[in-house]
């Protein structure tokens, strides 16, 4: 049995790995002083191993984000290195040396071998050294990239509709993870909830005897819904429900951090803002997962893009998976509603990479078009770190700053650890449905639904077993968590793709094993183009509203629709050098030179293949996803337009994602000219195949692993988001979706998360007013 590598023993190799992937380059240091380019020369003189302090953090956020397996794993693999023997089977002829003992320790290998024989930990060692930031919010290398770093704005420049928004949603903020972290003793948690009126009402149940989960508990509250997550699906559903007069209570795992006191810097958004602080992947590491786990969910760190969810999706969905409700016009009131709420519009001027790849597309004879935005903003290159002005309208200055004035509650550095349920004995079937008095007689299975389900032999399918009773999360890890339980009997899984499946997994709720399948992810690739500064100016891709431009010719929405997106996203410098595509140090060096120049365009596809979400062990989630055939040929045709358009506006290099030396183009700058050498580039490549574990990925958008449907048999909801297994707990979240959208998924959640609002709100809401008592908070010292 190996033995676990200590820190100590594992940062040489770290830090060997480091230099191998950013070598210090001493001759192109002393060229770029000869030349005044100072910064560019302290870039060049840089070496990946001399912020040996960051060595550590990237140990740290092994140990944090990656699941025990993972981690044995690849601590195993950075052991090995630490042995001779090691090196030599993980190295090869690589790790021979030609004196005594004549093989070498990966730390004293020369750097050209180590270059060649370990790759895989480039995209977090880099991320880390290119987002880590001294005191000053600086790091060493950006002014040789051109980069200058965040602008944080002063709180008398937020928007002052923003400013009041989130007061209002402060004043809902109940942050017991922050207090539990100072030390707070339950007793102290109970009258702080107390002190923030979590709680005034009675529930909608009578009180009863206590449930089992209650055993142990430091705190136990109950309400009339509880919400788990505060993203785009939480939002609307959240609103609606407690202008409906219900009490609820929201479980947010993230914190909050008003808009001035952003850092947006890219480290501290990602270990802040973001899941597994940006480190999550698929099981292959083929796909970096991009999910944000903060108040207000991926809408605080997103794109601002805001499409209504496409014609042809909404018959697919209507007629393929037997859901009218997408057809209706209850659907198209709830996109209206939404668009508005949000101020979806499309004023506004593109940056310079934007315009770019619009011109481009337009010389090859594509159609282009504007992105739909949620911002009002013109300049908000930094908003994937936090909104800094609240021009922004995400979920936390519009529908929870809403529900927040109705009097929800948002608990925040909670972890919903599961739900819990009970036997569904108080209810009566009527015709194979669940109705009872706290419905007023609708049926709590499919109420107003056009669809009765039945089972293979034409029967209708039996009543809901279970009922929801509540959620039990905690406060904390290890053996000083303390453990609160919300009893409630309407319960809303909106924590996401990723999260809602392993909510319901770990509680038990497999729904005849449809949770966590049909994982839908959108899979992007990326076009780095390099262009001449004197002939076309900066590309500066941090500048200007982010992803504003693409072709509605490209994603085939007239046929099948499943095609490739091409747009171009917005790039910091710790996504730029994990993702970049790596083909050596030396080149990596030249790429960040070159930064500022280079115009990055994005593919990204809507998948017709799936994957899963699973759990493990500790019932974290795992991703099972592997891009299927007909996505590759969908993801080459995008790319093979971005790689057509950067050409036709003129850049001098292309490179198609791809880390091999035939991966790049290099061109005049001239389009007339180089035709021949493109089409020569392309037919190579198609020959060659679209290989996707030579290139890197990257996930945005996660949907479907919860999806509706017409039948249990083939999903986890019906469409009312109510599942399947469980009456009264419903989905509102990117999860429900039947299949993958094509376009970025906001608006389509929000839509899908209001209707389901307002389904649960118009069957409890006469209830609302029928208190009886104060609620009941008790905790255990």
């Amino acid at each position: 049995m190996t033995p676990t590598p200590t820190r100590k023993a594992l940062l040489p190799v770290l830090e060997a790995i480091a230099e191998a992937l950013m070598p210090s380059q001493p001759d192109k240091a002393a060229a770029a002083r000869m030349d005044g380019k100072q910064d560019v020369a302290r870039l060049y003189a840089a070496s990946g191993n001399q912020q040996k302090n960051h060595m550590s953090q990237i140990l740290v956020r092994m140990e944090t984000n990656l699941t025990p397996e993972s981690q044995t794993e690849l601590f195993l693999l950075l052991n090995l290195l630490t042995w001779r023997i090691g090196c030599l089977l993980l190295c090869g002829f690589s790790a021979l040396i030609g004196t005594f003992p004549f093989v070498a320790t990966f730390h004293e290998l020369p750097v050209t071998r180590r270059e060649k024989a370990f790759k895989a930990l480039q995209g977090l060692i880099m991320s880390v050294l290119l987002t880590a930031v001294d005191d000053k919010h600086a790091n060493p290398v950006w002014p040789g990239m051109g980069y200058p770093g965040p602008m944080p704005v002063e709180p008398s420049k937020v928007n002052p509709k923003t400013v009041e928004a989130h007061k209002a949603l402060q004043a809902g903020l109940v942050p017991l993870g922050k207090a539990h972290e100072q030390g707070k003793s339950p007793a102290q948690l109970r009258d702080m909830a107390a002190a923030k009126r979590l709680l005034v009402r009675d529930a909608l149940r009578p009180s009863g005897p206590e449930l089992d989960e209650e055993a142990g508990a430091g705190l136990v509250v109950r309400c009339d819904a509880v919400v788990v997550g505060s993203g785009a699906g939480a939002g609307p559903c959240t609103a609606l429900l407690a202008a409906a007069g219900l009490k609820v209570v929201v479980l947010e795992k993230g914190t909050f951090t008003p808009n001035h006191e952003l850092t947006l810097t890219e480290g501290d958004a990602l270990c802040n803002m973001y899941e597994q602080d940006g480190m999550m992947c698929t099981e292959d590491g083929n796909i970096f997962i991009w999910a944000g786990a903060t108040v207000g969910g991926g809408t605080r760190v997103n794109w601002c893009v805001s499409f209504r969810t496409p014609e042809h999706v909404r018959r697919e969905w209507s007629e393929a998976y037997g859901l009218p409700m997408f057809t209706s016009d209850r659907y198209t009131h709830a996109m209206d509603a939404v668009c508005k709420r949000l101020g979806v519009n499309e004023e506004y001027k593109h940056g310079k990479q934007a315009q770019t790849m619009m011109d481009g597309l337009q010389a090859i004879g594509l159609k282009t078009a504007n992105m739909p935005r949620n911002c009002l903003s013109h300049d908000c290159g930094h908003c994937c770190f936090g909104c800094p002005t609240g021009d922004k309208q995400d979920m936390t200055t519009t529908f929870l700053a809403d529900a927040a004035r109705d009097g929800a509650k948002i608990v925040t550095g909670i972890y919903a650890d599961r739900i819990i349920t009970s036997p569904n004995t108080s209810t009566t079937a009527v015709n194979g449905h669940v109705t009872d008095a706290h419905t007023n007689g609708h049926s709590a299975s499919e109420p107003n639904s056009e669809h009765v389900p039945l089972n293979h032999a034409g029967h209708a399918v039996p009543s809901r077993a279970q009922q929801a009773e509540g959620v039990v999360a905690y406060l904390g890890t290890g053996k000083d968590r303390v453990k609160c339980v919300f009893k409630a009997p309407i319960v809303v899984s909106s924590a996401g793709s990723i999260n809602s499946p392993a909510l319901l997994l770990r509680s038990g709720i497999t729904v005849n094993g449809n949770v966590g399948k049909n994982l839908r992810l959108h899979p992007a690739a990326t076009t780095p183009a390099v262009f001449s500064e004197k002939e076309h100016g900066r590309m500066n891709m941090w500048q200007g509203p982010m992803m504003t431009t693409y072709s509605p010719d490209t994603p085939d929405w007239e046929g099948g629709g499943y095609g490739p997106m091409v747009s171009t996203p917005p790039v910091h410098p710790g996504l730029f050098a994990s993702g970049v595509p790596w083909q050596g140090g030396e080149a990596f060096k030249a790429a960040l030179e070159h930064y500022s120049n280079t115009a990055i365009a994005c593919t990204y596809v809507r998948d017709r293949g799936s994957g899963r979400v699973t759990i493990d062990k500790q019932g974290k989630p795992r991703l099972h996803y592997t891009i299927s055939p007909f996505d590759q040929k969908s993801m080459w045709k995008g790319l093979e337009i971005d790689i057509r358009a950067m050409a036709a506006a003129g850049a001098e290099r292309v490179n198609n994602g791809g880390c091999g030396p035939d991966d790049t183009l290099h061109l005049s700058g001239n389009p007339a000219e180089d035709g021949p050498a493109l089409e020569e580039f392309l037919t190579r490549l198609h020959a060659a195949g679209y290989q996707p574990y030579q290139r890197a990925h990257l996930s945005m958008h996660q949907m479907g692993t919860c999806r509706m449907g017409a039948s249990p048999h083939c999903s986890v909801a019906d469409s009312e988001g109510q599942c399947w297994d469980v009456a009264g707990l419903y989905i509102a979240d990117a999860s429900c979706f039947p299949t993958s959208s094509g376009v970025n998924p906001m608006i389509t959640t929000e839509s899908i998360a209001y209707t389901v609002g307002e389904g649960i709100a118009g069957k409890y809401q006469h209830l609302a007013g029928k208190r009886r008592q104060p609620v009941v908070i008790k905790y255990a010292d």
